[in-house]
């Protein structure tokens, strides 16, 4: 028993040292196959101006894609592979967003921001995408304007217009939306874990702040959803959807320890990455949020920053 609380006290100790992350390094996809991989790529390149972004490792991870928007922000990883490892995820246990009638609990939709929505809305609506609500509002900006389209296999996309951005980038990412069950016990994780800040709070939901980013988190009813029809999440079936959110540090070290302090589950220690068996510059760790979202705590060699665009020969 002393022991055990000996070891709580040295958690507890190294969690007041967690650190926030550098930031919100990528949003990944898992996909069904690599067709559907590069036609998840083609859709943010053509309708969002999306750039391939730049791996500096002599081991880069080639069975994924890196986009971004504005240079050096926030990355979207694409791959039909489990989150950064070299496992393929058989077809049986897929579940396309096209073929799940129902939201689950975890990233519910993308939003992209722009400075006006009509040109991009034009073309999404001509290429055959469509509505996903007639009537819609985002749960902590009502006021906003912004619509949620059906993007590839059906993956909500959500365009917020935000003409005041000073920015020379046509689009960026606006905010993560997730679903969660209990809105307090995610505030929590979020805050121990990844130092997360409150910005704003309304009725069954609650913007954070993780680095730069927005993360919206929203129980079932504040985004008119019957919480019974909402999945839990499954990892036997894996959802072509936002599977992971991966956040960028220094080191990860505090972060970890943090989880661990506070008895969230820890689904990979911190470990190198291993890719054609040999080492690449990730260390990465795995936490799962209270609602089974995968959270990965990642530390690069000589990065601190988010990935540059690939340079056009």
């Amino acid at each position: 028993m002393k022991i055990k609380l000996i070891i709580s006290i040295l958690f507890l100790t190294f969690a007041s040292f967690a650190q926030k992350p550098i930031m919100l390094d990528n949003i990944h996809y898992s996909v069904v196959d690599s067709t559907a991989q590069e036609n998840a790529a083609l859709f943010f390149k053509t309708f969002f101006r999306a750039k391939p972004t730049f791996e500096t490792s002599d081991n880069p991870l080639t069975f994924m894609d890196f986009l971004a928007f504005p240079t050096q922000e926030t990355s979207i990883s694409i791959s039909y592979t489990n989150c950064f490892e070299k496992k393929t995820i058989k077809k049986e246990n897929i579940v396309t967003a096209s073929t799940s009638i129902l939201a689950t609990y975890g990233v519910h939709w993308l939003a992209i921001n722009t400075k006006n929505i009509k040109k991009t809305l034009k073309s999404l609506l001509k290429q055959g995408y469509s509505f996903v609500f007639e009537d819609f509002s985002l749960p902590n900006e009502p006021e906003i304007n912004a619509v949620a389209i059906y993007g590839f296999e059906n993956n909500i996309i959500v365009l917020v217009e935000r003409p005041q951005l000073k920015t020379k980038a046509y689009y960026g990412i606006d905010h993560v939306q997730l679903i969660v069950k209990n809105l307090e016990e995610n505030v929590k994780f979020y805050q121990d874990v990844l130092g997360a800040e409150l910005m704003d709070k309304r009725d069954r939901s609650i913007v954070l702040k993780i680095g730069s980013q927005k993360i919206v988190l929203s129980e079932p009813e504040a985004l008119g959803l019957v919480r019974e029809q909402v999945w839990a999440r499954d990892t036997n079936n894996q959802v072509s959807h936002i599977d992971c959110l991966g956040f960028l540090y220094d080191e990860i070290e505090p972060a970890y320890y943090a989880a661990k302090a506070n008895f969230y589950p820890i689904i990979k220690e911190p470990q190198v990455l291993y890719f054609n068996k040999k080492p690449t510059p990730y260390t990465i760790c795995k936490v799962l949020s209270p609602d089974h979202l995968e959270i990965d705590l990642i530390q690069e060699e000589g990065r601190t920053y988010g990935r540059t665009y690939v340079k056009s020969k």
